[in-house]
């Protein structure tokens, strides 16, 4: 069913005034919309630089790979990457003047040299040493051929092009470095945060069910896998974020004026924790998920979850919700600098009680099989994995039977 009129002028106005609200949270507050705005801003500023000084100092007439290669470095996410892709962009666009060059001196058309700058730019941008910018060879070269002609052929502007680059690569290392280096730290700890804290919810919403219904309800089981599946990947890209933290405050010269620690100290033994627990919360998941179907089947009798069990483990849950919630409002709980007990110490102790419960119902201690043992025995190893990334030590197991055996 197409569109009513009505719907397409809503979504036609939305476009249209989408760059005015883009300004205004710029203006209003920050987040990415005013990084982006500075980062715009610093890009022009370079360019216009770069072309001005290799004018000033290079008398070239038409020096547009100097802003070139300065808006190129200035986009760049951090100082540090931009100070390295300098020797990439570096080779990236000098090995595109040599291969216009020397493609109009062979052939002497501009037809015939733009099919040969394409064809072997593309192939020599497959080598490693240009990394990810490869295909700006073939650019380059097709950008000086077709705009050139056969003056592209002319070994003195070949020359004069190499030191328009390094002019432009010049700028923009300097354009990041000194003005508003961009440092992604406070995105990193809200990151961090937001998928911790939700982690910690989905923990407390499995603990309250488990409790009311004293089984896994299938509804909310499949839920739950959804929800940790997608929490899953999202502490994946808050690692990621702490990550682009880390590497935002390398060469940065803001640096030493932050009054806030590192996050290679502070957010990334945290952020590493948190990316374990969240796929222990997803195994867990899928066990629980395993209870409901084995419920649901009814095949066998006591098919769920013992009672309890379920009491025990609801508990241990919300001590691993606490865990998760002391990293969320202070990250630096799990720092090798915190002169404290790290988060989980409870679930620790608790997790120790709950290897003791359940190696007295294990089959060889009763001699009885039950069905929803097997799950139970996933829902300790998952858990049991948590607390140990959360404290860095293992609890405490009972033998059964006197055999030596661990109880889970």
């Amino acid at each position: 069913m197409a569109p009513s009129p009505r719907t397409l002028a809503r979504r036609a106005r939305r476009q249209v005034l989408r760059p005015a609200w883009f300004l205004a949270r710029a203006g209003r507050s920050g987040g990415p919309e005013r990084e982006a705005v500075v980062q715009a801003a610093k890009a022009a500023v370079a360019a216009g630089a770069a072309w001005l000084l290799a004018r000033w100092v290079l008398h070239a007439p038409q020096p547009f790979l100097a802003p070139y290669a300065a808006v190129f470095l200035v986009v760049q996410v951090t100082v540090y990457r931009s100070v390295r892709d300098a020797g990439q962009q570096l080779a990236v666009v000098a090995t595109g003047v040599l291969l216009a060059l020397g493609a109009t001196l062979l052939t002497g058309s501009v037809v015939v040299g733009l099919v040969l700058v394409v064809l072997v730019g593309l192939l020599l941008g497959r080598l490693r040493v240009f990394g990810e910018h490869g295909p700006w060879v073939a650019v380059t070269a097709l950008i000086l051929v077709g705009q050139a002609g056969p003056a592209a052929g002319s070994p003195v502007d070949a020359v004069v092009r190499l030191a328009e680059i390094a002019v432009g690569a010049a700028v923009g290392v300097v354009v990041n470095m000194l003005v508003l280096p961009p440092v992604y730290q406070r995105d990193a700890t809200a990151a961090l945060a937001g998928v911790t804290g939700r982690l910690a919810d989905l923990l407390r919403g499995v603990a309250a069910s488990l409790r009311e219904h004293q089984e896994a309800r299938a509804d909310l089981a499949r839920d739950w896998r959804h929800r940790a599946r997608a929490l899953d990947g999202e502490a994946r890209r808050a690692r990621d974020s702490v990550a682009w933290a880390r590497e935002s405050l390398r060469l940065n010269p803001l640096r030493r004026r932050l009054r806030t620690p590192s996050p290679t100290v502070v957010l990334v033994p945290a952020a590493d924790a948190v990316v374990e627990v969240a796929a222990h919360v997803n195994d867990l998941c899928e066990a629980v998920v395993d209870a409901a179907e084995e419920e649901d089947t009814g095949e066998q009798e006591e098919t769920g979850l013992d009672p309890l069990f379920v009491g025990s483990f609801a508990d241990l849950l919300d001590h691993l919700a606490e865990a998760l919630e002391e990293i969320r409002d202070d990250p630096g709980a799990l720092s090798p600098r915190a002169d404290r007990h790290p988060p989980g110490s409870a679930a620790l102790e608790l997790m120790t009680a709950v290897h003791r419960d359940a190696a007295q119902r294990l089959p060889g201690a009763s001699g009885q099989v039950r069905a929803g043992w097997s799950v139970e025995g996933a829902l300790i190893n998952a858990a049991q994995r948590a607390v140990v990334d959360l404290t860095g030590r293992r609890p405490t197991r009972t033998p059964t039977n006197g055999t030596g055996e661990d109880g889970a």
